[in-house]
């Protein structure tokens, strides 16, 4: 096929231009939000940065071929089935069925892609900013004809990068508590022990209890008599 026959039978996808154009004004903006932070940098100041990922990445998804959770066509986001036998499909609705012998459910087709990936720790600075970089490389490459597969290779690149602002502006666990990452550190507590939350348990435990000291039973008369025990302002 000849390059005019070849131009003649590809149409770009509607919107396509627009949202390519979009998606690189919204990466120029976080490439200038992530040149600001430093290491050390509060989780606060990823809380931006990450909202802004997220962003541009739905521009990327949209860009690319709508991606499966459970390869099903019928419930392409539905919940995944963790025991599927050999041969079927993720979906766990129509697995279900045809555990019960319904034979309505559709055969299994090809595999697509499934969700969008996670990279593996550590999170860092020096990680967002590479991710960020590859995401650029990519999205000023592309173009309005580019095959599917480099769009989806943008989403995913994008949705790594959003993970790892993401981890970033959770709070840090300053304190080395595995119950409470979040909680502040009490510097009154012995080393290894600063999670305020728990200091103030251990040293509620540790008091020694002491028994309820029970007042005297008041019979009704002598109730009563106790509102007179004190003279009533201006009172004879």
């Amino acid at each position: 096929m000849s390059s005019q026959d070849h131009s003649r039978g590809y149409s770009v996808p509607a919107g396509r231009p627009y949202q390519l154009s979009e998606l690189r004004g919204k990466l120029g903006s976080v490439s200038d939000q992530i040149r600001e932070l430093y290491d050390g940098a509060h989780p606060m100041e990823y809380d931006a940065v990450a909202d802004a990922l997220h962003s541009a990445f739905q521009s990327a998804a949209g860009l690319a071929p709508v991606k499966s959770y459970t390869g099903c066509e019928i419930h392409p986001n539905g919940a995944l089935d963790p025991e599927a036998p050999q041969g079927w499909g993720r979906c766990l609705l129509c697995n279900d069925r045809r555990r019960r012998g319904d034979r309505s459910v559709p055969a299994t087709g090809a595999q697509r892609r499934l969700g969008y990936p996670v990279p593996d720790p550590p999170y860092t600075l020096d990680v967002l900013k590479r991710h960020v970089q590859h995401v650029n490389d990519r999205a000023f490459g592309v173009g309005i004809s580019s095959p599917a597969e480099e769009f989806v290779e943008l989403a995913d690149s994008l949705h790594r990068a959003f993970i790892v602002a993401r981890e970033l502006s959770r709070p840090r666990n300053a304190s080395g508590c595995a119950e409470h990452p979040g909680a502040p550190i009490d510097p009154d507590a012995p080393p290894g022990e600063g999670c305020m939350f728990c200091a103030g348990r251990k040293r509620r435990e540790q008091r020694s209890p002491q028994t309820p000291e029970m007042l005297p039973r008041i019979r009704r008369g002598e109730r009563r008599n106790l509102h007179r025990r004190f003279d009533r302002p201006g009172g004879h």
